[in-house]
């Protein structure tokens, strides 16, 4: 068999494959297949939209954490406090008459009957001097002294008999702190009251187990500060705000620091130089996300587009589409704000496909050119 005869045949499969080029491997969708996809909706960025859509993301931050922050007042101290077992409380009667067997009174006003300090069995039920048994399980302490008072009311031993309770001890009230502080505190809770701000930096001490050295530089740092109150959904603020705003906890209250990045990105597609998921401590726009991962592959990439792909609330996708090769996208870009769980997407340049068959045929007929 002649030698032109053997390189046509050598070639035949190289030629088949060329003519094929799509059964190539890619690096995923292409620009075109990504703008003419059915199932999603298509969204050109302006530097307009991206402007409008930061400004909306701001204004959503701070509705959310006006909203924590409302959940979050107290309207009074004592709020939120009820007498379990195991708390101790100290009692003192106020009244125009002396205690019995106490010698007449001569003191213009009330005087004061200190009765003692008590501590609440399982039951809840303290024993008060000549009025026996008094139940204070599950009370506030307005309804405590309530209680009281009329017990003694009732005895007719005392004119105008008044009781004041102090608890002096909770530990079914304690405020719980735990999270990324290292040992957790168990912080005693009065109806002194007790700030959120308080018990952060009670817990914290020198700051080392939860920011770490060097931690505040890393881009995927971020520390909140979740309050856990009863059966209600927690509420999640950033520690700045926790540390400056004066936020009275309840009594039972658990807080817990973390941290973990404010939002994680995936960059995607063999434009980038990079794949990967990102994580940031602080809202972040689409340029920054592509800076973070090492920029575009200037001899891969398709400059054309660069898109994000997100879910809407409804779930459905909703494709981001940037012109890269232009001003206005990269402006775009620097403005569009960065959502939790968004994909950036770089697709491959349509020249890498013809690239890729030309080297196949190149590898393939130095065979052929060995058999000469």
């Amino acid at each position: 068999m002649s030698a032109p005869v053997l390189v046509r045949r050598a070639l035949l499969p190289v030629f088949l494959l060329a003519a094929g080029c799509s059964a190539l491997p890619s690096g995923g969708p292409s620009t075109a297949e990504m703008r003419r996809g059915p199932d999603v909706d298509v969204v050109k960025v302006t530097p307009e939209a991206a402007v409008t859509a930061s400004r909306a993301a701001a204004a959503a931050s701070e509705a959310r954490v006006a909203a924590a922050l409302a959940r979050l007042q107290v309207a009074g101290a004592e709020t939120g406090y009820r007498f379990a077992p195991g708390d101790v409380v100290d009692v003192t009667l106020w009244s125009f008459s002396p205690w019995p067997g106490g010698g007449a009174g001569g003191a213009v006003g009330p005087g004061a009957i200190a009765l003692g300090s008590f501590t609440l069995p399982a039951d809840g039920t303290i024993v008060l001097p000549y009025a026996g048994p008094v139940s204070l399980s599950g009370l506030t302490l307005a309804e405590a002294q309530a209680a009281v008072s009329q017990r003694y009311a009732v005895q007719r031993i005392l004119e105008s008999p008044t009781a004041t309770l102090r608890v002096t001890a909770a530990p079914s009230s304690d405020i719980l702190v735990t999270g990324a502080i290292g040992q957790p505190k168990s912080l005693p809770w009065t109806p002194a009251g007790l700030t959120l701000a308080q018990a952060v930096s009670q817990s914290l001490g020198d700051g080392n187990a939860v920011l770490g050295r060097g931690d505040l530089s890393r881009a995927d740092s971020a520390i909140s500060v979740t309050v856990l109150r009863g059966d209600a959904a927690p509420v999640e603020l950033p520690m700045a705000v926790a540390l400056e705003q004066r936020i009275l906890l309840r009594a039972g209250d658990r807080v817990v620091v973390r941290k973990a990045p404010l939002l994680e990105v995936a960059v995607l597609g063999v434009g980038l130089r990079r794949d990967g998921v990102l994580g940031f401590s602080k809202p972040t726009v689409l340029s920054s996300v592509l800076a973070e991962g090492a920029g575009l592959d200037a001899g891969v990439a398709d400059r054309r587009a660069v898109f994000v792909l997100r879910h809407r609330a409804d779930g459905r996708p909703q494709l981001y589409d940037f012109a890269w090769n232009r001003v206005q996208g990269l402006v775009a870009a620097h403005q569009f704000p960065m959502q939790d769980g968004d994909l950036v997407y770089v697709a491959e340049a349509p020249i890498v496909s013809v690239q890729k068959v030309i080297g196949i045929l190149f590898q393939a007929a130095l065979p052929v050119q060995a058999l000469r």
